[in-house]
């Protein structure tokens, strides 16, 4: 089989996080106090953690959804939040 038969067995949507989850099972371990502070007030009103970000040689970056799945936010250092735009809602099908 040559190289280019093998790439068009691949799945069509390539896997870029490798073996890390979306979400990791203790998150304690990836959220800061403020973060995790942020994330139990939210959770109260049904937001719960989509997954984490990882950019290259960048602070991770938690994303939280509400429960109509229509609004993202990222949960700042701080705790605060901001509106995150870049989702591709195909992804959690």
């Amino acid at each position: 089989m040559n190289m280019a038969q093998s790439i068009n067995t691949q799945p069509s949507s390539l896997e870029r996080r490798g073996r890390s989850q979306p979400r990791p099972e203790r998150l304690d371990k990836v959220l800061s106090f403020e973060q995790s502070v942020t994330v139990t007030a939210k959770g109260q009103f049904g937001w719960s953690v989509a997954f984490i970000r990882r950019p290259l040689f960048q602070q991770p970056e938690v994303v939280l959804v509400n429960p109509s799945r229509s609004d993202y936010l990222i949960i700042d250092e701080d705790g605060g939040t901001r509106p995150f735009y870049n989702v591709r809602t195909e992804d959690f099908t």
